[in-house]
């Protein structure tokens, strides 16, 4: 009898290794399928933000003052932000990073505020000066550079980014996580590539290509680490709207050092923003 039970034993053994080796790989491979399904929807979702950024831009194209111009812009890009809010409630589509009980999170933002605020001005303008030449215009230059940088941050750090990160972020493995900041900075990239169209020199928009995939990791770090999207929105926001300000009259033809300057000026901010990652890391393994 004892011998029986001897020689069964290693097969009982190998059918539960086999067992889970099998379970393992099936989870593998959902995980896969699920991480590529959200890539699917998280460009289907920049497809339409263009779309609709497009469509949406046209009635303010309409308007023959200047000042009114911006201000019709800014006004579609909040309805479109009030749309992605609604969709974000969904608990898997981000509703977790609505929220505004996020202390750390605006203070996280202060470094990269005061760097990006003297940087960026400095790099196109050569100056940290307003054109305010004409107030009523400058006005809606901030306006709409504010809406166009929340809104991009609510679609691309609350929605997407909520979207291809999934259910709780404490449960997220630190190669997952850098997965859904590096698509989600892809993503934001994306529609940048656009300004060649509006005009934007070739070398402009290779060099916005680079620095809008870098801010999009800079912002994804903010928000992952904050536990919130408003703080980000607000940051990118009034940058938007300070920078836009300032080269407000000046035509921007960058040469090819100045360009390289322009794309790779967030790589401190990305160091930055990985080092906050880490520590978080660090912060959660110790609780648990």
């Amino acid at each position: 009898m004892d011998g029986s039970i001897a020689l069964l034993l290693p097969r009982l053994l190998e059918s539960k290794l086999a067992v889970a080796r099998f379970s393992l790989k099936a989870t593998m491979v959902n995980s896969k399928n699920t991480l590529l399904r959200n890539c699917w929807i998280g460009l289907a979702i920049t497809i339409l933000f263009i779309a609709a950024t497009v469509l949406m831009s046209v009635p303010a194209s309409r308007f023959t003052d200047p000042a009114a111009r911006e201000y019709a812009a800014g006004i579609a890009r909040i309805i479109i932000g009030l749309i992605t809010i609604l969709a974000m409630r969904r608990p898997k589509w981000g509703s977790y990073a609505l929220s505004w009980r996020a202390p750390r999170g605006w203070a996280i933002i202060l470094p990269v505020a005061a760097y990006s605020l003297v940087v960026y001005p400095l790099l196109f303008t050569g100056t940290l000066g307003l054109n305010l030449s004409q107030p009523n215009v400058a006005a809606g230059v901030a306006f709409n550079g504010f809406a166009a940088g929340a809104l991009e941050e609510l679609v691309f750090r609350g929605l997407i980014l909520s979207l291809l990160l999934g259910g709780n972020l404490d449960d997220q493995s630190p190669s997952n996580v850098r997965r859904a900041v590096i698509i989600s900075a892809l993503l934001f990239s994306v529609p940048h590539a656009l300004n060649v169209f509006v005009g934007h020199a070739e070398v402009r928009v290779l060099a916005q290509l680079v620095w809008a995939f870098l801010l999009g990791i800079v912002f994804a770090c903010l928000r992952i680490s904050g536990r919130s999207v408003w703080p980000v929105a607000v940051l990118h926001g009034v940058v938007n709207a300070f920078v836009h300000v300032n080269r407000l009259g000046v035509e921007v033809q960058p040469s090819l050092l100045k360009a390289a300057a322009l794309a790779f000026a967030p790589l401190p901010l990305c160091v930055y923003g990985a080092i906050l990652l880490r520590k978080q890391r660090f912060a959660r393994t110790q609780d648990r």
